[in-house]
């Protein structure tokens, strides 16, 4: 039996300590990015960046170089400073090159930023077992969505700088708006503190200045018609923008949502993952969801849903009242 390959299997670091390393001179020579948030691995390569004198001048991206451009880039001496970063986005060729010990460089910092993990169940390749084991000798660094009191306290660190204060209930709230992506909070929690200019950011504060993410108000939904509270469930769906509303969007969402809470109750945790594309913690959210409803009535309401798409398409449903239908079909299915 094949067993799941990664490229790190170490402990990896975690993003809120790589900046302290790095201030303390503790700078390793190859660094790779795991996770999926893209604010933090932005900020990652910043900080990294950081520790090279003149970057304009010293700093290099490649996409997906060759063994040969990838030797010759880790090879290149620095310009007037004593280090030189090489970031790489995604590497699938090191022909040749061996382990990185035989081609590092103390000058140069090479960065791996976009790296996928090997697809599980399927052999190796050659070349998939040399990448692997080349990116075995780097620094990992866990680039993950961050929990809900690290947030918290990146957003009081923020508003210091800004000089206004965030009240708890503010942050939480921008944090479900935000479905925690640190790229939406950061935009966000910057608006936020021009607004309020030197005063106290509330609740409704967020609700007046940002927009929620869709799948925040398609979670609200669903808790709705877990209520099987129609009133309320038809109060959010007209909360959602001209185009959320439409038939064919509004349908794709909830079939969508619904078909990844029957997942999570039918399939083994393994597979549920590699179908939707989450993680562990995403995971437990979508059971917990899932498990408002039971599979039974899941069931029910991806049938439901299936019979009010062929009536859409078929005409017996009127396009001006289809979306409503739809949401209180789905309460009812229940």
């Amino acid at each position: 039996m094949q067993t799941e390959q990664k490229y790190v299997n170490l402990y990896d670091m975690k993003f809120s300590e790589l900046k302290k390393r790095i201030n303390s001179g503790d700078i390793k020579p190859f660094y790779v990015l795991t996770g999926n948030d893209e604010y933090l691995k932005s900020s990652a390569v910043r900080i990294i960046k950081s520790a090279v004198s003149m970057p304009e001048l010293n700093a290099l991206t490649l996409d997906s170089p060759t063994a040969v451009q990838l030797r010759d880039a880790v090879a290149a001496p620095p310009i007037m400073s004593d280090r030189r970063y090489v970031g790489v986005r995604t590497l699938t060729d090191v022909t040749g090159l061996g382990a990185y010990a035989d081609i590092a460089d103390p000058a140069a910092v090479l960065v791996v930023t976009d790296q996928p993990e090997p697809r599980r169940g399927k052999k190796e390749s050659r070349r998939e077992e040399e990448v692997r084991k080349f990116l075995s000798a780097a620094e990992p660094i866990d680039c993950s969505p961050l929990d809900l009191p690290t947030i918290f306290a990146w957003m009081a660190a923020e508003a210091k700088k800004y000089e206004v204060t965030v009240e708890r209930d503010a942050a939480a709230l921008l944090a479900e708006y935000c479905r925690s992506d640190m790229s939406r909070i950061s935009g966000e929690f910057g608006k936020l503190a021009s607004y309020r200019m030197g005063g106290r950011i509330t609740p409704d504060d967020v609700r007046l200045m940002v927009q929620p993410e869709p799948e925040y108000a398609m979670w609200q939904l669903s808790g709705a018609i877990a209520a099987k509270n129609a009133a309320e469930a038809m109060k959010i769906y007209e909360s959602f923008d001209e185009d959320a509303r439409r038939p064919e969007t509004l349908f794709g969402v909830v079939q969508s949502h619904f078909r990844r809470l029957y997942y999570s109750l039918t399939e083994d945790g393994e597979t549920v993952k590699k179908l939707l594309g989450v993680r562990d913690n995403a995971l437990y959210a979508i059971k917990r969801e899932a498990a408002k409803f039971g599979e039974a009535a899941l069931a029910r309401i991806l049938l439901s849903l299936a019979e009010t798409d062929e009536d859409i398409k078929n005409g017996t449903l009127p396009r001006e009242t289809a979306s409503e239908v739809l949401i209180l079909r789905t309460v009812g299915g229940i």
